[in-house]
């Protein structure tokens, strides 16, 4: 379309939203513009486009492209203002809708990664009336709203962009492509038909007497699949957040030289001297995947000075707040001081390492022994760590790691308990009823009828241009 052929131009301000529908029209649709990649310079950068005005728009910055491009087609042209001055040379994309990643009409243009290019087209785009500043994630929320998402899916991509270790990532990358999804209505189809059937059998009793509905064995099915998803409840937070595991024990018990090695970095100070550490030392590294942040401890003695004891209440302070504790044990040490330091720390179940392995005469089969300087038995503590922290589960293999999908599930358990109580305690009215909540309860997590409070508090997490 030529550029006299548009219409008129005005400057736009981001915030300026869809205007409400004069009477006996139809709601405006907005076509939103914004990079989708990062404003810092680069080999790359990508100006996206959604809604109706996409190929318009854009065609008026990139005149030498057909006037109906092929759909998924690069283009090579030669980007300009609206003046036709030059900008950059790069590639025109286009998405017809509905076969985009929002369900509309989608247009890319690859440019040279140059933030200031970005701003600079992005700013000729925006001076089209039906064009406006995307929000953050709306490109993700129209494709929920248009359905090429659930809400799981949507919630998983931006996990997937926020995802800080290789676990994290595989198991958003699950999520997105609807493996959780599946299993949640796998869960649910049995019992949507089972509901139907009680419906059934409460208002044509007359006709219904004589069939037989198995409500104990298709919840009871249900529930225990609920269950086994949220087995791994704890597991997944581990994911996605990571996990903390924290060093403990008495002073010169080797946690500092440990640490460097675990690290793979000498990132502690490590000395002869006793308490050396007298505060708090941390660094976040990967295990099979998984990220941790490993915590170096002052350690515990006996009438310490006052430096050193605030050391230890932080070192207790430690303790308390990780996932998993290790009980560094120095090879003098007596089992009445490994169960003091426990005791003092108060943790009831610490992993026990016996350090300085290179120094230790006996050994006991049942326990475990590293050297932190010589690296001895490092590498089967990293596996007895993962092992420790995820069981059985494989990392990235985790589905639940959302805290909205995890209180769900625990209500629609809840509530699928309760319809099971009634089977053989109360009516059908009330096994229906518990029955339909549960599935209310599903559909929050899939969207189906996530309130709008819901939906702005899920899609605020996300960057300006996904």
């Amino acid at each position: 379309m030529p550029l006299s052929e548009q219409p008129a131009a005005r400057p736009r301000t981001p915030n300026e939203r869809e205007t409400p529908p004069e009477s006996g029209t139809s709601p405006v649709t907005f076509t939103i513009v914004a990079a989708a990649t990062a404003p810092v310079r680069g080999g790359v950068g990508i100006l996206r486009l959604s809604g109706p005005a996409s190929l318009p728009v854009s065609r008026a910055l990139a005149l030498d492209v057909p006037h109906t491009p092929a759909p998924r087609h690069a283009y090579l042209t030669n980007l300009s203002d609206r003046t036709g001055a030059p900008l950059d040379q790069g590639l025109f994309i286009y998405f017809q809708e509905p076969q985009s990643y929002t369900g509309e009409d989608v247009v890319e243009l690859q440019t040279h990664g140059s933030p200031r290019l970005l701003e600079v087209l992005q700013r000729e785009l925006l001076l089209d009336a039906r064009v406006r500043l995307a929000d953050p994630g709306e490109f993700t929320k129209r494709a929920f709203l248009n359905g090429r998402l659930d809400l799981a899916q949507a919630e998983a991509v931006a996990d997937l962009v926020a995802a800080e270790s290789e676990a994290a990532l595989r198991a958003a990358a699950q999520q997105v492509s609807g493996e959780l999804s599946r299993r949640l209505v796998q869960i649910r189809e049995p019992l949507i038909v089972l509901r139907a059937e009680i419906e059934g059998l409460l208002n044509f009793p007359a006709e219904t007497e004589d069939e037989e509905v198995d409500l104990e064995s298709t919840l009871r099915d249900s529930l225990e699949r609920a269950k086994s998803l949220l087995a791994d409840a704890d597991r997944g937070r581990l994911v996605r957040r990571g996990s903390r595991v924290a060093l403990v024990g008495p002073v010169n018990a080797g946690k500092s030289t440990l640490f460097n090695r675990l690290l793979g970095e000498n990132r502690a100070l490590v000395d002869a001297d006793p308490g050396t550490t007298r505060d708090i030392v941390e660094s976040r590294f990967e295990l099979q995947g998984l990220a941790v942040t490993l915590l170096d401890t002052a350690g515990l003695r006996h009438q310490p000075g006052r430096l050193e004891a605030l050391g230890i209440e932080r070192t207790r302070e430690a303790a308390s707040s990780s996932d998993l504790v290790i009980l560094v044990i120095p090879p003098e040490a007596s089992q009445p001081d490994v169960l003091k330091w426990s005791h003092e720390l108060g943790v009831t179940s610490p992993l026990r390492v016996h350090s300085k392995s290179d120094l230790s005469q006996d050994r006991s089969a049942k326990e475990r022994y590293v050297s932190g300087l010589t690296g001895e038995g490092v590498d089967e503590l990293r596996r007895t760590l993962v092992s420790t922290l995820m069981g059985s589960s494989v990392p990235g293999a985790v589905l639940l790691t959302s805290e909205r999908h995890v209180e769900a599930l625990h209500r629609f358990a809840a509530h699928l308990e309760r319809a099971l109580s009634a089977v053989h305690a109360s009516t059908l009215e009330v096994v229906s009823g518990e029955l339909a909540i549960a599935l209310d309860t599903l559909g929050e997590v899939l969207g189906e009828n996530a309130s709008q409070d819901v939906l702005d508090a899920i899609f605020r997490r996300f960057c300006i241009g996904k």
